[in-house]
Parts: C-alpha cells; sequence; structure tokens
C-alpha cells in the first residue's frame, strides 16, 4: 500500500510538472505582429532611383554619340592596319566606359536599396510590427504598411 501512494504521489507530481512547463510554453508565445511592402511601388517612387536612371540614360546616350564618331573616324582610315589599330583602341574605350556607368549605376542603386531597407525597419518598429514581407511573397495576411513608408523614401 505504501509503495503504491508513493507511486501515484510522483504520478501526480510529474503531471503537475508537466502541466506546469506547457502553460509556461504556451504562454511564452511570441504574438508577432507582420506587414508587407510593395517593394515595386517604392521604385517607383524613389527619387533617388528615378535620378539615377537619368544619369544612367544621358550617359549611355553619350556613349552612343561617342560611338557613331568613332565609327565614322575608323571608316575614313585607308589602310586595314590603321582600321585596326583604332578599332582595338576604341574597343577598349568603350569596354571602360560600359563599366563605368555600369558602376555608378550599381553603386547609386546600393545606396537607395540600403537606404529603403533602413526606412521600412524604422517605419516597421514605429508601427509595432516585427516581421516585414515583400508583398510578392505573401499569399494572405498581414498588414500592408507602403503607404506609410512611401513619403520617408528619397
Amino acid at each position: 500500500m505504501k509503495r503504491n501512494l508513493i507511486t501515484l504521489v510522483l504520478c501526480a507530481f510529474a503531471f503537475g510538472l508537466g502541466v506546469g512547463f506547457n502553460n509556461i510554453a504556451f504562454s511564452d508565445i511570441d504574438t508577432s505582429k507582420i506587414a508587407y511592402v510593395n517593394v515595386n511601388k517604392l521604385i517607383t517612387g524613389s527619387k533617388t532611383i528615378k535620378q539615377a536612371q537619368s544619369a544612367r540614360e544621358k550617359q549611355t546616350t553619350e556613349m552612343l554619340k561617342w560611338y557613331d564618331s568613332a565609327s565614322d573616324e575608323i571608316q575614313k582610315q585607308e589602310t586595314k592596319e590603321k582600321r585596326d589599330a583604332l578599332i582595338k583602341k576604341y574597343e577598349a574605350q568603350l569596354t571602360q566606359k560600359k563599366k563605368t556607368i555600369k558602376d555608378a549605376y550599381s553603386k547609386e542603386i546600393s545606396q537607395a536599396d540600403s537606404q529603403m531597407d533602413t526606412v521600412i525597419a524604422q517605419k516597421a518598429k514605429e508601427l509595432g510590427y516585427s516581421v516585414v514581407f515583400r508583398s510578392d511573397s505573401v499569399l494572405f495576411g498581414g498588414t500592408d504598411i507602403t503607404a506609410q513608408v512611401l513619403p520617408l523614401v528619397k
């Protein structure tokens, strides 16, 4: 009888301990607020990105004008050796011009992207959201905070 009583007490204690831990585990559930942002709208509304695109278009137009004048100069050469030498020279210059345009654009876009990330994170924290997704990765749920973030994007 004494042995059964001890077994019963131990089982009751173990059951109570398990229920207690279970309650603690469920009481610590994170009630995260989830938001999403339409990144395409932010990109479209970004003045920095528009300026970078405009600068790239201008540089590309200037490069095409340069290319036309280089082609004309190559065509004016009388010997094949002179043409080949000019082609080689202008190909190197063209490669350098393309790289310069690409690097400048990439730098501007990278800075704009970093600024957008910072703005989104700050606004999400201000509004009490702990998780923010891109809108194209959300099937349902969450809150759209694009309208609150858009005026802050430069």
